[in-house]
């Protein structure tokens, strides 16, 4: 083998490699004052204006918006938290979701979270010309009498797909998986169903 075809099969190689792994999902979890979230007797919530930011229509988008609060509302259910009017919530659920292209890097000020805490994806290199889009959920639990963030959790998953809405329930089990995490844990997983 000379070496010119030594080098287009590790070429080929690296390329086959790179296409058969998916970027992971990556979770991070923050609880106000180094504690950890306590969901130990029963909670209630309410939901707060959500920021979804996903492109496509008006119509879309309001869509997305009730199909996320159910998907919410079915999470928190499962985890024993329960819905009740904003005056008398004990925590007030902040989400946001949105995606964009994963060679734009986002450094947002986490309220009240540490900077590690915040969406971190590194934009890997686009190879002959296909994107990647990074869809990132955050939700955080607003104590309702302190308004001091008592818990947040981050989820970002990057892939091909620009628009994200598809994404979105993925991400939310996710968060949920192993709901409240302990301070300041981030973990990545494969895929999320």
């Amino acid at each position: 083998m000379n070496i010119r075809s030594m080098a287009s099969a590790i070429f080929l190689l690296a390329l086959l490699s790179g296409c058969a792994s998916e970027p992971p999902v990556r979770i991070s979890a923050y609880s106000a004052q180094g504690g950890d979230f306590a969901t130990k007797s029963v909670k209630t919530y309410a939901l707060q204006s959500s920021s979804i930011e996903p492109q496509g229509t008006a119509a879309t988008d309001t869509a997305t918006d009730a199909a996320a609060a159910r998907w919410l509302d079915e999470a928190l259910a499962a985890k024993g938290l329960r819905p009740a009017p904003q005056d008398s919530a004990d925590y007030l659920v902040k989400l946001g979701y949105a995606t964009r292209p994963q060679a734009v890097r986002v450094r947002a000020a986490c309220t009240g979270a540490p900077e590690s805490a915040c969406d971190d994806v590194v934009p890997s290199k686009e190879w002959f010309g296909r994107k990647h889009y990074v869809h990132a959920l955050t939700v955080q639990f607003v104590g309702r009498t302190s308004g001091a963030v008592s818990y947040q959790v981050n989820v970002t998953h990057a892939d091909r797909d620009p628009a994200g809405n598809a994404a979105l329930h993925g991400l939310m089990n996710c968060a949920f998986a192993d709901f409240p995490m302990h301070n300041a844990e981030r973990r990545e997983v494969a895929h999320c169903d």
